[in-house]
């Protein structure tokens, strides 16, 4: 697969996407075993963090604070789940893109893919970054505490913590697991980023498909083609035309559940967050809880930005066939556009489950529902 190789090479790293191109029984053995250890060490941080709310935590302000990295741990959990197994789901999805009729068939369309390729690596590299980044203050933050004498991030164990060698594997294991962590969050936001902005692509490669058809029409050539070829051609274009929405579909399918959790898990961490920072302004965590809301906030934009840009990509079709010089055109091929253009006024939407179309809209909302939350919390 050579479509979004960068945002699959950080889910290889993350330990949950064997190469495609891996051939070797012995190769494929070994990383099968370090998907399943990293999968354990996601679940296990998960489960004791749940445990230790469950039967020691007993202030809000514990609460709230281990309740932020359970809520993405489990976040985490579901992404990797999802993605490990509907793996030859996705595969099909990008063979999607290499065929007929989505490939590239000359070099205008080539120069459009590579437009959208490369816009889609630069800001997935950016984001990638960024993310590192804020592991590196919250790595250094855990390292201090572990100096300290404290877990990064508590738990419920059932064997004493005061054995160093006991604290020490459980403090390296936290870290590990929350660098792994953040590995499959970028992999997975910039990969469902691609695949959106792929959508994008396919419909400008249409437009550009359509133009072509409209303005050769008048030429020589093409008024001596066939008519049959000319219904062939024009034919080729709609099943384009249906193959986009039909590709689109397939990735909301596949991805529903991640966007769900994503969504609804966010939206909760932000509420939390914001809340607790209110509340410890003082502390020296407060900056390291800063740059995750930060980083929350971009998470869910990449979201509802590509997915808006989707949304208005679709919907710009109509126009830009009604823009072409159609006149030009017999009655059959002008019944034919006039149906493309009818289908385009059904927009193309990622949602979120049933809940939430992905839009600049809905993250608008977002901020808007996160700071009645934040103002219900602080009165309470």
């Amino acid at each position: 697969m050579q479509l979004l190789s960068f945002n699959f090479l950080i889910y290889t790293y993350a330990g949950i996407w064997r190469p495609v191109e891996w051939t070797s029984t012995c190769a494929k053995l070994l990383y099968n075993i370090f998907t399943s250890v990293i999968l354990f060490l996601e679940y296990f941080l998960g489960l004791t963090q749940f445990l230790d709310i469950l039967f020691v935590i007993e202030t809000v302000d514990e609460f709230v604070a281990n309740s932020l990295m359970f809520a993405s741990i489990v976040i985490v959990c579901s992404k990797a789940t999802i993605i490990i197994l509907r793996r030859e789901s996705i595969i099909n999805l990008v063979q999607t893109l290499l065929t007929a009729p989505c490939k590239p068939r000359n070099r205008d369309e080539v120069i459009i893919q590579t437009k959208f390729d490369n816009f889609i690596r630069s800001w997935s590299l950016r984001y990638f970054l960024l993310a590192m980044s804020s592991l590196t203050s919250v790595t250094i933050g855990s390292v201090m505490n572990v100096m300290h004498g404290i877990l990064p991030y508590r738990v419920w164990l059932p064997y004493d913590l005061n054995v160093p060698t006991v604290f020490w594997s459980i403090s390296i294991q936290q870290i590990i697991t929350l660098i792994f962590a953040t590995i499959i969050n970028v992999g997975t936001e910039t990969l469902v980023f691609g695949l959106f902005l792929q959508t994008c692509a396919q419909l400008e490669i249409f437009e550009n498909r359509m133009y072509k058809l409209v303005t050769g029409n008048t030429t020589t050539e093409s008024s001596l083609a066939s008519p049959n070829k000319k219904k062939k051609t024009i034919s080729e274009h709609i099943q384009h035309h249906l193959s986009i929405y039909k590709y689109a579909k397939t990735v909301n399918v596949i991805f529903n559940q991640v966007l769900f959790v994503q969504f609804f898990g966010s939206i909760l961490i932000l509420c939390t967050n914001v809340f607790y920072m209110s509340a410890h302004i003082n502390e020296s965590q407060t900056a390291t809880l800063l740059m995750y809301t930060i980083c929350m906030f971009v998470q869910i934009y990449i979201y509802s930005w590509s997915g808006n840009e989707v949304i208005l990509k679709s919907t710009n079709i109509g126009d830009s066939i009604y823009h072409l010089d159609w006149t030009s055109l017999s009655v059959n091929e002008k019944k034919e556009l006039w149906m493309i253009m009818m289908r385009s006024t059904i927009p193309i939407k990622f949602t979120s489950s049933f809940l939430i179309t992905l839009s600049l809209q809905t993250y608008s909302n977002i901020l808007k529902t996160s700071y009645s939350a934040f103002n219900l919390l602080q009165q309470s």
